[in-house]
């Protein structure tokens, strides 16, 4: 979260080659892919026409009117920081969610540059307009980001270094970016860290008003803390950020704990944690010394959102005694997970996860072991997404023979080998239709044959073995498998490019013998055995 992305500057003849040839090059410490995915925007490599990209008057006005409260609140910061940044000869920007500048400070030697290349007030500076900067990739990316020179997609800008990182409102989401841009001679990473640092503390002053605003909920939370003063007690913000420990939890988490976020100590997203408010019991393991505890979750808001959420971990004596947790279904909404239970703390985060991309159309990447519900939780992204009244196809990509796999998939035309139907034969693609087609088992892929599904994912049509003629695909793409796939890529066995195209969202499942639901999981299974014959299940039955 803190730790900004850098793009260093790539070599000319990298640059005129990726213009000439877009799709034949990979690699080249990631730069292509931010380039690739600036075109894909339809941002020009010459940068836009002056005139163009621009608001004025009532439209920035309006615009404005979202950041005034940053604004004035954050008032201090931005002073500081734009001293700074005059003094170095960076221009200083804020910029609104969509990458449009609502303010520029600061400049020095460089403000009349700054104002040739419209680093003014409101001019959009998102990668669909401009393609790579650090403004547009900051948004893109949801993290700092330092572009230095040629990394910029527009060559107008490639003399120019900047750095930039997002500003989040008190609910986690980005309301804002900070910026500050000079000529390349001037690269000092120093600068960047100072408006990392400077975004960070803009987001405590609208914390610390949130927190005001609350008044009587902060205090009740902090009342139930005082009467639990031998309880560890930590405050988490958005978006899983640990922001407060008590001495108990310091003990408890150790010093790196302490430094780390949400999910690295509890193993749950900031949504998650505000989900189990009212629900207090959920078991888990904690610290260096994998305690036991139970967590008590209150939640804090203001305005309407939730702006906090205070952590209660209570010592659990004997974890073998406890009773089972109950069945926790993964995802409630629309019931589109209701084939999976997970009791488990890291199988639950997945399966969350997994829901909260499903109704996107990015391709999903599941990695988990075999046995542990790939094809289920397939099922549900594809029950869970705008996709659901269509078909859902599975393929095992390690079953098919590697010489039948592209007919398979794509299908053949009439007479395309000796034995092939007379009509012809619709593959695995044809049958998906604009639903969702799940490739299990995909690292077994040939090569040949990645090549072919490169090619699909890029155009999105495919032609039949035996024909010339391309038809459309329109089903969604979502693979697995239980292979080491970077590994695979660094040895030459799977496809660099087709990996970063297929590994568009990745939900990671923990393999079973991990888990720690493993009894309630197996009384969940038995229970649905009862089921299915009509027994009734023993009440004093222990698994």
């Amino acid at each position: 979260m803190f730790d900004p992305l850098i793009l260093d500057p790539a070599p000319t003849d990298l640059w005129l080659a990726f213009q000439a040839e877009p799709r034949a090059l990979t690699g080249h410490g990631g730069i292509v892919a931010h380039w690739q995915r600036s075109r894909a925007l339809g941002a020009s490599p010459d940068g836009p026409r002056p005139e163009d990209a621009l608001e004025r008057g009532a439209a920035l006005r309006d615009r404005t009117e979202s950041l005034d409260a940053l604004i004035a609140r954050g008032r201090g910061v931005l002073e500081r920081i734009a001293a700074v940044a005059h003094e170095h000869d960076y221009s200083l920007l804020l910029a609104d969610a969509d990458g449009v500048v609502l303010k520029a400070m600061g400049g020095g030697g460089f403000a009349a540059a700054a104002r040739q290349v419209r680093l003014i007030e409101g001019a959009h500076w998102g990668e669909q307009t401009r393609g790579t900067n650090a403004i547009g990739t900051a948004l893109a990316e949801q993290r700092p980001v330092f572009v230095r020179g040629s990394a910029h997609y527009a060559r107008s800008y490639h003399e120019l270094v900047c750095y930039a990182a997002p500003v989040r409102g008190p609910d986690g989401s980005i309301v804002g970016v900070l910026d500050a841009t000079s000529v390349f001679d001037r690269d000092d990473r120093s600068m960047g860290f100072g408006v990392v640092a400077a975004a960070l503390a803009l987001e405590e002053v609208l914390r610390a008003h949130s927190f005001g605003r609350a008044g009587a909920q902060v205090v009740r939370a902090l009342s139930r803390t005082l009467e639990h003063v031998a309880t560890p007690a930590v405050l988490v913000v958005p978006p899983g950020r640990i922001a407060r420990c008590n001495g108990a939890a310091r003990e408890l988490l150790g010093p790196h704990g302490v430094r780390a976020g949400l999910r690295q100590v509890l193993g749950l997203s900031f949504a998650e944690l505000a989900a189990m408010a009212g629900r207090d019991g959920l078991c888990c393991t904690v610290g260096p010394r994998r305690a036991p505890m139970r967590l008590h979750v209150d939640p804090i808001e203001s305005e309407g959102a939730l702006i906090a959420a205070l952590v209660l971990l209570e010592p659990v004596q004997r974890v073998s005694s406890s009773p089972a947790p109950p069945p926790v279904r993964a995802v409630a909404a629309g019931g589109a997970f209701d084939a999976l239970f997970a009791a488990d703390a890291a199988t639950r985060a997945a399966l969350v996860f997994a829901r909260k991309v499903a109704p996107s159309e990015l391709p999903i990447m599941l990695l988990a072991e075999t046995g542990s519900g790939k094809e289920l939780v397939a099922q549900g992204i594809h029950r869970a997404s705008g996709r659901g009244d269509r078909p859902f196809v599975a393929v095992n990509c390690g079953s098919i023979q590697p010489t039948l796999l592209e007919s398979e998939l794509f299908g053949y035309g009439p007479g395309a080998f000796t034995g092939a139907e007379r009509r012809g034969h619709d593959g695995y693609l044809a049958a998906a239709g604009a639903g969702t087609l799940f490739l299990d088992e995909v690292a077994e892929m040939p090569l040949a044959m990645q090549a072919a599904l490169l090619r699909v994912l890029e155009t999105r049509s495919y032609r039949r073995v035996g024909e010339t003629e391309l038809r459309p695909a329109h089903c969604r793409i979502v693979c697995a498998t239980c292979r080491d796939l970077p590994a695979l890529v660094a040895a030459g066995q799977f496809r660099r490019d087709l990996y970063f195209r297929l590994r568009g969202a990745t939900v990671t499942l923990p393999p079973l013998r991990r888990r720690s639901d493993i009894a309630a999981l197996a009384r969940h299974l038995l229970e649905r055995v009862a089921e299915t014959r009509g027994i009734v299940p023993t009440p004093q039955l222990d698994v």
